[in-house]
């Protein structure tokens, strides 16, 4: 009697879920291609021997570039210059705006 009152209740239960016939299909996502762009390369320092004559705003003006940029570029407070000093010549970004 017993089995009959189990075989009821699992009558009463739902039906199970079926068996898959396949197997599951494993994808990798890929992210989307993208064009990696790498920076330009530091341009190099450039130096300047000063001339008789030269200014620290001659020479800003021969190379496109400020005074004051020069100045820091070589650790000066002042705008003296002497014949055959040496100054290394900040590069320049292009499209920049350069002032005296």
């Amino acid at each position: 009697m017993a089995a009959a009152t189990l075989g009821g209740a699992c009558g009463s239960e739902p039906d199970a879920e079926p068996i898959p016939t396949t197997l599951p299909v494993l994808t990798t996502l890929h992210p989307p291609l993208t064009t990696t762009t790498m920076a330009p390369p530091l341009p190099e320092p450039r130096f300047y021997t000063v001339q008789e004559n030269d200014t620290l705003g001659k020479i800003a003006n021969q190379y496109g570039v400020s005074v004051q940029a020069i100045m820091e570029e070589n650790g000066k407070v002042d705008t003296v210059i002497l014949i055959g000093e040496q100054l290394v010549i900040p590069a320049t970004v292009v499209g920049a705006n350069s002032s005296q």
